[in-house]
């Protein structure tokens, strides 16, 4: 994309989240850009967690404390 400057670049960034969004929807992991905005929409005065918080909490109730398979 040789040439397109600035804006060439911001559609790149934005393909780039939108595809990483894809990913982890495929992956049955939450978009941590859309519990944001609705923390900020729904609950304004709850503390936001930071983005390594948010993906571990999900490891977390997801995975438990333990292998999610017999073998």
């Amino acid at each position: 994309m040789p040439g397109e400057g600035a804006a060439g670049r911001l559609r790149w960034a934005e393909l780039v989240g939108r595809l990483a969004s894809a990913v982890r929807a495929i992956a049955g992991m939450p978009d941590y850009d859309a519990h944001v905005a609705h923390m900020r929409r729904c609950h304004p005065g709850r503390p936001i967690p930071s983005r390594r918080h948010f993906y571990d909490e999900f490891v977390r109730n997801r995975y438990g404390d333990g292998p999610t398979r017999c073998c």
